[in-house]
């Protein structure tokens, strides 16, 4: 008969192989010399690891052993990949764990501090989004710059807004060309965000995190089952809210004279959007025909655009999330708690801390510096100058 603990250590056990990119309980067998069927009984919650068994988990997955004991209550909605189509199902579950531990990172984080509380609008008020038109989706990304008041103006770094707005963001290397980013509403009602830094510019992470924001405003109610089954459409849309949160049709068209491609060099520093998105988003508005936008997608590949990058691109330094990071740091610069007794809070060790929380790497186990008081008695000189320092000249030969 399974118990609650069972249950959730075999859940976390399956979590865990899967973060490490272990494709098969077989393959977890056999790095543990038992068989597999042993390792399904642990994973289907049929039974327990032994306390030799658990540590040995603990150091073939990297995670401490308290980790497997840590609970964690159903409730998450799905997650969306960008660029899910062409992802190994391997792929998407390690990163499917990863996004998972973000929200147990960030429950440490909210133990200690106050985040920014979660400023997302019900823009859909339950309605499905197979009935979504694409001025349906112009209308929902004005309503939202509108809430938020941005008003026409451009989002200069789109992971500092939605930091702002309550979502947690992280960016690590995701060792594939294959995604760009995956989002989730977590069960504690917050968003979550995960970015590649793999082949990355300042650019696309602003249409990938902004095409995460389209899944988190639009597809907050979808399940895992209507994702997988309506993937185009609902990636569509991400992608078109993305276009039309970061360029608004009616201040973007009227800045758009001739469509030549130094005139969307100059408007990517301006709007902090890629070239490429640019065209799209006029091809879209009908500002450009087909053969236009044709004509400078020539253009824009013999420039070299597509293989060696656009403008600004190598002088853009890359945005990274910093909300965890600056909680931790402050935390323990203002000594409300040591790195040590942080480190025991964390539910992993500390390099998949660091990583997901965009800490440097070590940071977790450097020592902070000592703080010495001294005796202000002390440091007082004596009245009558015994013990004194005396002044020895120099003169020069």
């Amino acid at each position: 008969m399974r118990s609650g603990i069972q249950t959730f250590v075999g859940a976390k056990l399956a979590e865990a192989r899967q973060a490490r990119g272990i494709s098969s309980r077989k393959a977890l067998a056999d790095m543990m010399q038992r068989a597999a069927s042993t390792v399904q009984r642990w994973e289907e919650g049929d039974s327990f690891p032994e306390p030799q068994a658990l540590s040995e988990l603990s150091t073939l997955l990297a995670v401490p052993e308290d980790f497997f004991l840590t609970p964690r209550s159903d409730g998450a909605g799905p997650s969306f990949f960008r660029s899910f189509a062409g992802a190994l199902k391997s792929d998407r579950l390690i990163q499917h764990a990863r996004l998972a531990w973000l929200e147990d990172i960030t429950a440490v984080a909210e133990h200690y501090a106050y985040l920014p509380e979660v400023n997302v609008p019900d823009l859909m008020g339950g309605r499905s989004f197979k009935s979504l038109r694409n001025e349906d989706i112009e209308a929902l990304s004005q309503a939202a710059r509108e809430h938020w008041g941005l008003g026409l103006k451009p989002v200069l770094d789109v992971v500092a807004f939605v930091e702002g707005i309550g979502i947690i963001v992280a960016a690590e290397q995701m060792e594939t060309d294959r995604l760009d980013g995956l989002s989730r509403w977590g069960q504690d009602g917050r968003p979550y965000i995960l970015l590649a830094n793999d082949k990355q510019s300042f650019a696309r992470r602003q249409f990938d995190t902004a095409h995460e924001l389209g899944h988190i405003l639009l597809h907050r109610q979808i399940t895992e089952s209507e994702f997988e089954e309506n993937f185009k459409l609902i990636e569509d849309q991400a992608h078109s809210f993305a276009s039309a949160f970061l360029l608004p049709a009616s201040q973007f068209s009227v800045e758009v004279d001739s469509g030549a491609i130094w005139e969307l060099e100059r408007l990517k520093a301006r709007w902090k959007v890629s070239i490429k998105a640019q065209i799209m988003r006029l091809k879209r508005l009908d500002i450009l025909d087909p053969l236009s936008s044709q004509r400078l997608f020539k253009i824009y590949s013999s420039k070299g655009y597509s293989s060696k990058g656009e403008p600004y691109d190598d002088v853009w330094p890359l945005q990274q999330p910093s909300l965890l990071a600056d909680v931790f740091r402050a935390l323990v610069d203002e000594g409300q708690i040591s790195k040590e007794a942080l480190c025991h809070d964390l539910p992993l060790f500390p390099h998949d801390a660091e990583s997901l929380s965009g800490l440097p790497a070590g940071w977790l186990t450097l020592e902070t510096a000592r703080i010495v008081e001294f005796k202000t008695d002390a440091l007082r000189r004596p009245k009558d100058g015994s013990n004194s320092a005396q002044v020895i000249p120099l003169t020069r030969k």
